[in-house]
């Protein structure tokens, strides 16, 4: 279709280009005409005239051959190797249907309590500081992934909370926030003390793998993703940034204190 639109294109603008030339042409003559007044040019205003007679002439053919009206089609013919392809589906697809029974809003006074809990080892052979949890995310396939602030690392633990990998970073690691259903976002500090950055890791295949890393100009705390975009603190500060890294805006800052919100009170919520 668009190959045709295109040679229908062309031909219309050879055609108009010819004619727009065999008017300027004649125009030329006929004002070479008029301005041989003088007899003694009478040579150059036969000639004049009979190069005008050639253009009347030619001009004449081309408004015969263009007045005719051809009839342009255009017809749709089918790919056949997907007509046969698609033959032999049983159908497009299909559509599923679930029903989830959702729980109905609960006392918001309900205390909540605790069930019961567990203590494990995370320390591993490499480590040298007593482990510092900073930061955990639970994946949807029950794996769980924790930040040692201690020992500047990253763990993978399955199931029954055994460390199966891990990622060493240069620098401090402090927060962390699931980004899909197998990526995280870490934030990290250091060495120097210039050097602020987010860094991605996915999970595959129990095993970790460095994605796209973010440079910023401030100290990189707590993390978090909402809808598209990155909410990252430092000591004091609540930033806001696109998943790409730009910066959208500074959403609140508190320096009544070295680390917001340590001996206050009051619950601060930010919409």
């Amino acid at each position: 279709m668009k190959d045709t639109l295109t040679k229908l294109q062309a031909s219309s603008i050879i055609a108009f280009d010819k004619c727009i030339r065999l008017r300027d042409e004649l125009q030329q003559l006929r004002d070479a005409i008029q301005n041989i007044g003088d007899k003694s040019k009478l040579e150059l205003s036969f000639i004049a005239t009979r190069k005008c007679m050639d253009k009347i002439q030619q001009s004449e053919t081309y408004l015969k051959e263009n007045s005719l009206q051809a009839k342009v089609s255009i017809t749709f013919q089918p790919n056949h190797e997907i007509i046969q392809y698609l033959s032999k589906l049983s159908g497009l697809g299909q559509i599923e249907h679930s029903t989830q029974t959702l729980m109905g809003q609960g006392n918001p006074n309900k205390v909540i309590t605790v069930q019961g809990k567990s203590e494990h080892n995370v320390k591993i052979s490499s480590d040298s500081n007593t482990c510092s949890i900073t930061a955990i995310c639970v994946l949807p396939d029950r794996n769980v992934l924790v930040v040692d602030n201690h020992n500047a690392n990253v763990k993978l633990l399955d199931q029954q909370y055994q460390v199966v990998s891990h990622w060493s970073s240069t620098g401090t690691p402090a927060g962390m926030c699931e980004i899909t259903t197998s990526e995280v976002a870490v934030t990290l500090n250091g060495p120097d003390t210039n050097t602020h950055e987010v860094q991605f890791i996915t999970v595959n295949n129990r095993q970790l793998v460095m994605g796209k890393k973010l440079q910023l100009q401030h100290e990189c705390k707590s993390i978090a993703f909402h809808q598209g975009d990155l909410y990252i603190t430092s000591y004091t500060v609540l930033y806001m940034y696109t998943l790409s890294g730009k910066f959208v805006s500074k959403m609140y800052e508190d320096t009544s204190g070295n680390v917001t919100g340590k001996n206050s009170k009051i619950m601060k919520f930010i919409f």
